[in-house]
């Protein structure tokens, strides 16, 4: 398999005023949608997951690029409304960043982590790489 650089976690909650046929109409839609986003912004090996009044879904990309990140916030948040919301996780695989955001009521917010060095082997790495 190619090298994919970023690998993206979703969960999507629903509404317990949701009836259940009703949230499976809505997780159906949702799925299909979803997809469509993700593989625009060339999103690969997509797998949802339903778990009760939540859906997990995860794939990965080729790239860690903070406004591939906004793009698809932008386009899912129309989606999310009073009756869903969800969070979404993009880990860059050579674990120095996460992306966190959160996608509710038409908006989303972000936040993003760093993570530090493991040690003097890490650092003597990414200095051979630059």
């Amino acid at each position: 398999m190619a090298h994919k650089a970023t690998e993206f976690f979703a969960q999507f909650i629903y509404s317990l005023d949701l009836s259940y046929h009703s949230l499976l109409e809505r997780e159906g839609e949702l799925k299909t949608g979803f997809t469509a986003i993700l593989e625009q912004y060339g999103g690969e090996f997509i797998h949802f997951e339903e778990i009760g009044d939540t859906m997990r879904a995860q794939c990965v990309f080729d790239e860690y690029e903070e406004e591939l990140f906004h793009n698809i916030c932008d386009e899912l948040a129309p989606w999310m409304d009073a009756f869903v919301e969800a969070r979404l996780l993009f880990v860059n695989k050579d674990l120095s960043f996460l992306h966190i955001y959160t996608v509710s009521d038409g908006n989303w917010q972000e936040s993003c982590l760093k993570l530090p060095e493991a040690g003097p082997l890490e650092r003597a790495v990414r200095e051979e790489r630059r």
